[in-house]
């Protein structure tokens, strides 16, 4: 039976998931939503991973869910695309606060997840927070590429030129040593428009020519979506 306990902590919402049967906890895994979402949306995922046996946290990202604020509030699409960028910042620094000021006490191990945005959060963690694994679904470690190539119809080139620090500053390698030690399990579609998942395979395939352990990644028929077979597989390669 999937326990839940809704809590804010130091005004950052959150929701926790335990299997009472499981016993102790083998370690925490944040979850994070989508783009404009908010933490129920991953209830389902962050379930599962309680019940195979870790505590899910879901985080309401910053400026969505119960703390929603502008561009959030009004909808508009270039302003909450544009305001992404900066999104993915504060809520990596929110995850690296939950981490260092409450979970870490509570089971040593911590692990990111997340959907779409939320996947480009896990890809993010290990350069903020010492994490034993990442598991991003439908996500991308390239915002650059994301925004310049994926998303160059919305936006222009003064649009990115504006973007262009919080994508730097979002930019991941050439120095992948915060990588090593993490356990990285990538589930991506192999049909999706909005997140090109080229951009995750050139990371996956670096990481290998440099020798990483423990990194895979697996491309789904489908589109934008997180499937069932999704959930199973990278579940699965968690508990391998």
């Amino acid at each position: 039976m999937i326990q839940t306990i809704d809590r804010i902590i130091d005004g950052i919402p959150v929701t926790e998931y335990r299997d009472d049967l499981a016993g102790t906890p083998r370690g925490v895994f944040f979850v994070v939503h989508g783009h404009t979402g908010e933490k129920a949306d991953v209830r389902d995922l962050a379930g599962r991973f309680a019940a195979a046996g870790w505590l899910g946290v879901a985080v309401d990202a910053y400026r969505h869910g119960s703390r929603r604020e502008d561009p959030y509030g009004t909808g508009e699409t270039l302003a909450c695309t544009m305001a992404m960028p900066e999104v993915i910042v504060h809520t990596c620094l929110d995850l690296k606060h939950l981490a260092e000021t409450t979970y870490a006490a509570y089971a040593p191990h911590i692990s990111f997840s997340g959907t779409s945005m939320g996947g480009h959060i896990a890809f993010q963690m290990p350069n903020y927070y010492p994490a034993e694994a990442i598991a991003p679904f439908i996500g991308t470690p390239d915002l650059y590429r994301h925004y310049a190539v994926t998303k160059s119809p919305m936006i222009g080139l003064r649009e990115l030129g504006i973007l262009k620090p919080w994508l730097d500053r979002l930019e991941i390698g050439p120095d992948y040593a915060a990588y090593r030690g993490v356990r990285i399990v990538i589930a991506n579609g192999a049909e999706d428009d909005v997140v090109d998942y080229r951009f995750v395979v050139d990371f996956h395939d670096q990481l290998v020519r440099e020798d990483h352990p423990d990194v895979s990644i697996t491309l789904f028929p489908c589109g934008h979506v997180v499937t069932d077979d999704m959930q199973d597989a990278v579940l699965a390669a968690l508990a391998a």
